[in-house]
This record gives C-alpha cells, structure tokens and sequence, in this order.
C-alpha cells in the first residue's frame, strides 16, 4: 500500500508539474483558455501567472513527506475546480480547447477531459486518505532494490524524452498544417451575397439589406462564441466598430442564442451582432471556419476573397479602409 501512494504522488507531482510548467511557458495560450472557460476579464492576468505557481506549488507538496497532505488537499481543491468548470462548459456545448498543459497537449473539451481529471482527482483523494501513514518518499524508492529503482529511473526518462518528442512532432505538424491548408474558397467576386435575415441580439430582426443600406461597404464577419481566436479578436472588432464607423458597416454573425453569446457581447459592448442557430448563413458564404470575414459592397455584392484568421481579417479591414479614403486602419493592430 505504502508503495502505491508514493507512486501516486510521483504521478500527481509529474501531473501538476508539467501542467504548471507547459502553461507558464505559453501565458498568451493560458489567458485565452481562462477567457474561453468564462473567467471575469478583470481576474484573467493575474489568475493566468498564479494558476500555474499554484500547481507548482502541489507538484513540490506532493514529493515533500511532510507536505503531502497539504499537496493532495490543493490537488484535490484544483481538480475540483477544474470538475466543475468542464462540467458546466459542457453543458452549455462549449468544446474550446482545454489548454490543459499548454501547447505540449491541447484538445477540445469532452468527456474524456473531464474523466481524466476524475481520475486525478480520485488518486489525490487516495493520497489524502492514506498521507498519515504512508511511507517517506525516498527510503520507499530506495527499498525496492538496484533492479526497480533502474525501472523506475528509465520509465522517467522514456516518458520525458517521449513528451519532449510529442511537443516537436506537434509543433512541426502545425507548421506542416499551417504551410499545406489551402486558402479559403469564398464565393466569386462581385456575384450576388446570399441574402438572409436573422434574429439581432439587440432585438428584432435584420437581413443582408438593411446592413448595406446606409451606403457603407459591410465587413461580414462570421464568429462563434465557443471560438477561441474569436474570442481574443472581440475587443479589436469593438474598436473597429467605434472607430470606423462612419466608413463601413462592420457585422457580426455569431452562432447560438442570446444567452450563448451573452458574455462575449456584453464585455465588448458589441454592436451589429446576428444570430444563426448554427452554421446555416456561414455555409452560404463557403466560410467554414471561425472567425472568417468577406466584404459585401453596397450593391450587395462579393467585393473580396474571404478572409479566414485573425492576421487575415486585420489586413481586409486595412484594405477596405485603404480602398475607400486612402489610409490605413488606426484601429488594426498587428500581432505582437
């Protein structure tokens, strides 16, 4: 029994480890998960650097003899958060990335993440349970023999040395990805745009005409609520907005109800935002991925190719702007 724990606290301790480490290395990552998970904008800088320090703390508590139950009881108070937060994401269909341990291994939530952390939080449970008998750590490792301790010292190494070539094999085929995917094929140039008309989140209801009736080219732009890099563009498309209003229409077609997009509306104070059920208006325009943007002219025709990414739509609103006065986009930022 003693030899189980200790193996469970190794485990937990390599668990909590890397997850702290992976998530301090990739901060940008860290706060766009906490944003996706629903975290109040004002707690998100400080939560992203504390959150990993926090499972760096348990990952050293739990190795630590005279600190394991300390470790296991802030293991078991994480995954309990993180429970729950997966929980409730899922219930409401919210399957963004996890950022579980930063870029090294990042899925959509399911319920495989949400077992997994079960799982964990079922062997801190076992740890709490048995820390005021279990064994110290060391003189139990060193009790197994020159045969274990060496089995032990290579299951170590192999599975440093298998994440270390996971993270270059996932980051190579990024790049693979990146390099090989093809551009996004929009609709023709000046062909008619797909009429429509949807449900405002402001009230009522508005079709394709009454965006372009005010004589202004409309910058279409197709996000999702559940969308991460969406998520992170909301704040500049509120800019945009408010800068540039006099020159374009800028419209957001977002997917869900009310209630989905509440959040992301209200933080930015966005305006112009329709709602499809799912992906129906999006699928007319061939725009498969979110957030994607295409320019519709005041003719109510395809005045650009679509623009698929956050660098993409950046560079069509620049040149819509360009295009109509001649300079650029104060309010476009570039990417850091």
């Amino acid at each position: 029994m003693s030899l189980i724990v200790v193996l469970l606290r190794i485990a937990l301790s390599a668990v909590f480890g890397v997850a702290g480490v992976t998530k301090l290395l990739d901060l940008g990552g860290t706060r766009d998960a906490l944003k996706n998970f629903g975290t109040p904008l004002p707690l998100i800088p400080a939560l992203a650097l504390l959150l990993p320090f926090i499972e760096l703390t348990v990952a050293v508590a739990l190795l630590v003899d005279n600190y394991t139950s300390a470790g296991a009881i802030g293991a078991l108070a994480l995954l309990g958060v993180f429970v729950f937060a997966i929980s409730v994401n899922l219930a409401k269909g919210r399957t963004h990335d996890c950022h579980c341990f930063g870029q090294l291994h990042s899925r959509p939530l399911g319920w495989p993440t949400l077992l997994r952390n079960i799982v964990f939080a079922l062997g801190a449970g076992f740890v709490l349970w048995q820390s005021r008998d279990t064994a110290a750590l060391v003189p139990t490792l060193l009790s197994l023999g020159l045969i274990p301790q060496l089995m032990l010292t290579a299951a170590v190494v192999l599975v440093v040395a298998m994440l270390a070539l996971w993270q270059q094999r996932a980051k190579r085929s990024q790049a693979e990805e990146k390099e090989s995917e093809p551009a996004p094929a929009g609709l023709p140039l000046n062909s008619v745009a797909p009429a429509f008309q949807l449900a405002a989140y402001h009230g009522g209801a508005k079709s394709l005409a009454d965006l372009i009736t005010a004589g202004k080219p409309l910058l279409l732009i197709f996000t999702s609520p559940t969308c991460g890099p969406c998520v992170s563009l909301f704040q500049e498309i509120k800019e945009w907005q408010r800068t540039h209003s006099e020159r374009l229409t800028i419209g957001l077609i977002s997917r869900g109800t009310i209630k989905d997009n509440f959040v992301n509306v209200a933080r930015n104070n966005l305006g112009e935002v329709l709602l499809q059920e799912e992906r129906e208006v999006a699928e007319l325009y061939n725009a498969r991925v979110t957030p994607t943007a295409v320019v519709v002219d005041t003719r109510g025709r395809i005045a650009s190719p679509l623009a698929a990414g956050a660098d993409q739509i950046r560079d069509l609103l620049n040149t819509v702007l360009e295009n109509s006065n001649g300079h650029t986009a104060s309010g476009a930022r570039q990417e850091p």
